[in-house]
């Protein structure tokens, strides 16, 4: 049996033709994986994908990386990218070290059998999960994990009046949009457009007035919004739960704070 496998191995190198041994090891570092990340404090999960990218100078192995993390779907254009110039790996036990002091986002894994598992950080919060990458399709969600909800979409709600010099009404809606700045091909961010509706009447009535946001800022990771009105200097101020649920608080420019928020993503 030995005889005739050398026998063709020696045929296969003679044609030119590309015989693997047995034990070869076939997948190359470098490409792109899918990931899930979990949330473990609160059970959510979030898709992200990670690009290896390697050179060989001088014979020394170079990784360096690209992630872009998703909210919402993994198709969302709800995403934040990171470059990481030198990803460090562990010849003898592969783990790989995907961190700097820039980017807010930092994995650290075992890369094995074209899968990379391992747990992940956030700058702000420390230790948030664990995650998995592998080529090919995204893992499976880990059991009754829920997706991280995107920003982007229609909330309404109610507004509680809290200062007796206010009267807002008390139905209210916000609707964002998001889309991909890449104006800066290194570093694209996150541009976010919106207005709100305050109803008199009810939902769905013409009895409202729509007020534009002049500047939203969001937090995709410790989920704090502030939406400022180009009109009557409201702005709102809370947290938008991963779940799309938001809790805040509506602050005037001449009275102070004013009313409480509570609304949810519809429908």
């Amino acid at each position: 049996m030995f005889v005739v496998f050398r026998s063709l191995l020696v045929v296969g190198v003679l044609l030119g033709l590309n015989v693997p041994l047995a034990s070869a090891q076939t997948d190359n570092i470098a490409g792109l994986y899918k990931a899930i990340l979990h949330h473990e404090d609160t059970n959510f999960f979030q898709y992200a994908k990670i690009t290896l990218r390697t050179i060989n100078p001088d014979g020394q192995l170079q990784i360096s990386a690209n992630v872009r993390v998703f909210f919402g779907e993994a198709d969302s254009n709800e995403y934040i990218t990171y470059e990481f110039s030198d990803v460090p790996l562990n010849l003898l036990t592969r783990q790989i070290s995907i961190r700097n002091d820039v980017n807010d986002v930092s994995m650290i894994g075992y890369l094995r059998d074209g899968q990379i598992s391992g747990e992940w950080f956030s700058t702000l919060v420390g230790y948030v999960g664990t995650f998995e990458a592998q080529k090919g399709d995204f893992p499976d969600p880990p059991d009754g994990a829920e997706l991280v909800t995107s920003l982007s979409g229609y909330y309404r709600g109610t507004l509680e009046n809290t200062n007796p010099q206010s009267n807002l009404p008390e139905r209210v809606t916000f609707s964002f949009v998001t889309t991909q700045d890449n104006s800066d091909p290194d570093n694209p961010t996150i541009h976010i457009s919106g207005n709100s509706r305050l109803y008199l009447g009810d939902f769905d009535s013409q009895e409202y007035v729509e007020l534009n946001f002049s500047d939203i800022q969001f937090n995709f990771y410790n989920r704090f919004l502030t939406a400022k009105t180009e009109r009557y200097g409201l702005t709102f101020k809370g947290t938008m739960n991963e779940d799309g649920t938001f809790l805040g608080v509506v602050h005037s420019d001449g009275l102070g704070e004013v009313a409480n928020v509570d609304m949810a993503q519809y429908p």
